[in-house]
């Protein structure tokens, strides 16, 4: 009887008369929840087999009407349409590499404008007289140096080669030109935007231009815009033959210094710079004068000769040193201004 009672009490634990113990209710959950849904099954028809799907007459008909094209366009009116659409992609550096647009104008001087609609012919000049208006350009180049005009007039001759798909050696030889030109004007604007076209240009000819000379400036320029990581890339994959040549090796050596730290050995090859190197170093060299000082002011403490900070930053004299010196408002030991005061300098300047 004790026995049958404790049977009976322990059957009255929590959840018991509620169902709420494990298996209490018909809940189940995970597998098996949804087997109450009865499944659809599909009505077989003419176009399924199995579990193949195909399209019938009538959807392969709609199709092709939603995406049919009128195809009695002409061919100017085709290359007008082409030439409109990669204008609204991306104003002058556009490859219209679908288009057979030939010019038909022969002045050897032409405005650049942007492009705002697609040019006609005569508004556009052939291969063989661009050929003739480099050499006029160039000529007068060298008479007058008068950059803004002939910056413009290559920027125009760059826009007919572009509009025409012209890809080959002369079209080499015209970014060459302005890209030198613009370095020899410190306009790094326009000399980035002809290294870039280059690089296409040099890949798609081959032994054409001076593609050595102008990777030692893509080097050069990394150094300009402080982007260490990509230059680093461009050195890494440098081949045997690229690394042997002298004006390659040279920017590499710079790279290296300038990465580095070694403010001594860069001035030292800035002095040496080969072709235009020095041109495109003129455009941070002065960033870099300003980063040694500061470590030169700390490092020669409590005085530094002008004699030495003009051999270090690689001044030709010391009265070109001292117009740099005076315009950071440095502090002399006295008034022949021969020394620098390291400690005073330092709480003066700002660099």
């Amino acid at each position: 009887k004790q026995w049958y009672q404790r049977r009976v009490r322990g059957s009255k634990g929590r959840g018991a008369a509620a169902g709420r113990g494990r298996g209490g209710r018909a809940r189940g959950r995970g597998r098996g929840r949804g087997q109450q849904k009865q499944k659809q099954e599909n009505t077989p028809d003419s176009s399924c087999i199995g579990n193949i799907t195909f399209d019938t007459v009538e959807k392969k008909e709609g199709r092709a009407n939603r995406f049919k094209k009128e195809i009695s366009l002409s061919n100017n009116d085709n290359i007008s349409n082409l030439m409109e659409s990669a204008i609204k992609r991306g104003g002058e550096e556009v490859h219209f590499s679908d288009t057979h647009l030939v010019g038909t104008m022969t002045s050897l001087e032409k405005p650049y404008l942007r492009l705002t609609c697609a040019p006609s012919p005569d508004q556009v000049r052939p291969e063989a007289i661009l050929v003739k208006s480099l050499s006029h350009i160039m000529n007068k180049w060298k008479k007058e140096q008068n950059y803004t005009f002939v910056c413009e007039q290559l920027k125009s001759i760059r826009q007919d080669l572009i509009i025409q798909n012209i890809n080959n050696a002369f079209a080499v030889k015209v970014y060459e030109c302005h890209a030198r030109i613009a370095m020899e004007k410190l306009d790094t604007t326009e000399y980035n935007q002809c290294q870039t076209r280059l690089i296409d240009l040099y890949a798609s000819n081959d032994s054409v231009g001076n593609p050595l000379e102008f990777l030692c400036y893509r080097i050069l320029y990394y150094i300009y815009i402080s982007n260490n990581s990509d230059a680093m890339k461009l050195v890494a994959q440098l081949t045997p033959a690229q690394k042997s040549n002298s004006d390659v090796k040279f920017a590499v050596n710079v790279f290296n210094a300038w990465s580095s730290g070694n403010y001594y050995q860069f001035f030292k090859l800035y002095l040496i710079a080969p072709k235009m190197s020095g041109y495109l170093m003129d455009s941070y060299v002065q960033r870099e004068r300003n980063n040694t000082m500061k470590i030169l002011i700390k490092s020669y403490k409590p005085t530094i000769s002008v004699q030495r900070i003009s051999e270090l930053l690689a001044y030709p004299d010391t009265q070109t040193a001292l117009v740099y010196l005076d315009d950071l408002k440095v502090v002399y030991t006295n008034a022949d201004k021969v020394k620098l005061d390291c400690k005073q300098t330092l709480a003066t300047i700002d660099l």
